[in-house]
């Protein structure tokens, strides 16, 4: 095995035991030495590494908001399929997935509310007369159902992603059009 692979192989099971530490307890909680041990590595093995469990997470976290940030973008004016690309991407990231549970951490759990909060907020705008809502209703709107959605994605991580990323997709998305039957479509 090559010192490249040996590292990857490493790292893989330190996420790994991230994903498994985060499913019995809160990230804050969670100890260096905890972490190595149940990796199944020593404490020097995870510094060569990572710093602390911290730096392991920062680092993650910025492949992963690259990810993110490109999924947005790529389908910024397609809801849907934003949704659904969020979705196949949880289901394919386990570590992912655990830092978004309720044991995970605020700050990936704040960055994705917020993707989503501008998702939704763009989707409302286009979507209904800019005379139907005044700008202190589509604020309260898009916290509503970008929470929502959020609320919807850590459900499905706590039941254990039973539902494909299709079928999840399909149930939100009536529940996310429904705002537009209160207000007045924008004239074409």
């Amino acid at each position: 095995m090559t010192e490249s692979n040996k590292r990857q192989k490493t790292k893989q099971a330190i996420e790994n035991a991230m994903v498994q530490l985060l499913a019995e307890q809160p990230f804050d909680q969670i100890s260096t030495v905890k972490l190595a041990e149940t990796a199944g590595i020593s404490r020097s093995s995870f510094y060569t590494h990572y710093k602390d469990k911290y730096d392991m997470i920062d680092l993650y976290q910025s492949r992963l908001f690259h990810t993110l940030e490109y999924i947005f973008s790529k389908y910024a004016n397609d809801k849907q399929q934003a949704i659904f690309e969020v979705f196949e991407y949880l289901q394919s990231e386990p570590l992912l997935a655990a830092l978004l549970s309720e044991n995970g951490t605020k700050e990936i759990q704040n960055y994705l509310r917020n993707k989503l909060l501008i998702l939704v907020k763009t989707d409302i705008e286009k979507r209904i007369s800019t005379n139907s809502l005044n700008i202190i209703e589509l604020e309260y709107y898009s916290v509503y159902l970008s929470n929502a959605l959020f609320g919807v994605c850590q459900k499905w991580i706590a039941r254990g992603k039973k539902e494909s990323p299709q079928e999840i997709t399909d149930f939100l998305s009536p529940l996310s059009n429904a705002i537009s039957e209160y207000f007045p479509s924008k004239k074409a």
